[in-house]
Order: C-alpha cells, then structure tokens, then sequence
C-alpha cells in the first residue's frame, strides 16, 4: 500500500493523462457523449420502475429514487470490473515501453467510474432535494468505499486475465448475477424477512459489501439519515486489505505478466 502511495506520487501526471484519455475515450465511445452518461441510469430506472411499479404493482412510493440510487451505485461497482479486468492485457505497450506501475493502470478505469457515479449520485440528489442536508456530505466516503473495493477486485481479475484470457467474460457473468444478487431493485429486508430463503443464503447476502453501500447510500439520500459509521469503518478496513492482497498478487505475478505480454 506505501509502494502504490509513492507510485502515484511519483507518476502523477501520467495518473492525470491516463485519466483524461479513458473519461474522453469513455464519453466518445458513444455517439450522444456526455448526454449519454445521464440517460442510460435513467432509462435503466425507467425500465425497471415500469416492470415492478406498474406491471407488479409494487414498489411503493418513490420507486424511482429508489432504484436509481441502487442503479447508479452498482453501475459505479460493475463498470470498474468491466473495464479494468482488461486494463493489463490491453495497456501491453504503455508496459512495455514506459515504467508506469500496472497497478495504477488497473487503477484508472476504477478512477473514471468514480466520476461518473459522482454525477449520477449528485443528479439523485437533486432530484430528491428535499432530503438534502449536512448528511448529504457522507456520499462521499461511500463512493471512496466502493472505489476501494472495485480497486481490490479489479486487480485479482485483471491479473487472472492475463493468464486465463476467458476471466473477462466470467466477470461479465458474475456482474449480471450479483446486479440481482444485491439491494438494486428491492431492499435487503425483502430477502432477510423471507421465511422461504435459507439461513445461509440470508448470511452471504448480508456478507455482500456492495449491499449494505446500497442500503447507506438510500439511507443518506433518499431518506435523510446516516449510516452506522462503525459498520463503515469495518467495511472500509476489510477493502484496504484486499486492496493490500490484491497488490499483493499483482506483485508476485508481475514478472510473469511482463514475459507473457
């Protein structure tokens, strides 16, 4: 961790470089640009608000928000996977020629989202002004929380990538089953008050970080509350020694991946 902390002193303006490239790269990829970055969470509440709210009739009041906020946080979760499971593999000639650490480059993508789901989180709070207060501030270290553990898986699946090229489309697998696997469309008490779902399953959902993100994001924006700064603190720890094995792991496989690109 305070060999990543030196690296990114030392590189930081290629850390700023690569950053513009990738939201620039990022926004072009699509033919509406920015605007696109606004509307896709929008049409995604949008599908899903007309499949439970009016097809099932269920929900409640202000689904909307409700499932916008989940939306934008596993998007912020998902897309980092998405992008830095490749951000080795596809980096070769950064790598090869440059000495710029792998470590920050699988750092980027995560970075990017970062962006982009602070924009999403600050369009859920002004559409739900009312709530706004002093809490409001806390989606902040909710959003470093969940860039710590992006980070952290990113590097396992980025340099697993390298080894084994089908991990990208397993990621992409698991990120569909984990977007129904987490709170994003209904809250967790849904699943822990179920009678018919067993004891352990209730006990991995409940062990799933991004879950209980979700759960404090709602809490701080649509409801006005705070999270338990406590839980925040553990889970925020757990990340950091992730993030510390994924290093790790990267650090024991990076001679290897040198001779393989």
């Amino acid at each position: 961790m305070l060999q990543l902390l030196k690296d990114l002193r030392h590189y930081h303006h290629a850390l700023v470089t690569l950053f513009s490239v990738n939201v620039k790269t990022t926004v072009a990829s699509a033919r509406l640009g920015w605007v696109w970055w606004f509307l896709d969470p929008l049409i995604m509440m949008a599908i899903y608000y007309f499949i439970i709210r009016v097809v099932f009739q269920r929900g409640g009041e202000n689904y909307h928000l409700f499932v916008l906020c989940g939306i934008v946080a596993w998007q912020f979760f998902a897309r980092s996977l998405s992008a830095a499971v490749t951000a080795i593999s596809k980096n070769r000639g950064i790598i090869r020629q440059t000495s710029t650490p792998m470590g920050l480059l699988i750092a980027v993508p995560c970075a990017v989202q970062l962006f982009f789901a602070s924009v999403g989180m600050l369009i859920v709070m002004c559409w739900s002004y009312v709530t706004l207060g002093v809490q409001s501030l806390a989606v902040m270290p909710l959003l470093l929380l969940v860039f710590f553990i992006a980070y952290a898986v990113s590097l396992f699946v980025a340099v697993t990538q390298v080894f084994f090229a089908d991990t990208a489309k397993l990621v992409a697998y698991g990120i569909r089953a984990g977007f129904f696997l987490s709170p994003v469309l209904y809250p967790t008490s849904r699943v822990l008050d179920a009678d018919n779902i067993p004891a352990f399953a209730k006990l991995l959902f409940e062990l799933n970080p991004i879950g209980w993100i979700i759960e404090a994001f709602r809490r701080v924006i649509l409801d006005g509350g705070m999270f338990d700064w406590l839980q925040y603190g553990v889970q925020l720890a757990l990340a950091l020694l992730l993030v510390q094995a994924g290093l790790l792991y990267l650090r024991l496989c990076s001679n290897r991946i040198v001779k393989m690109l």
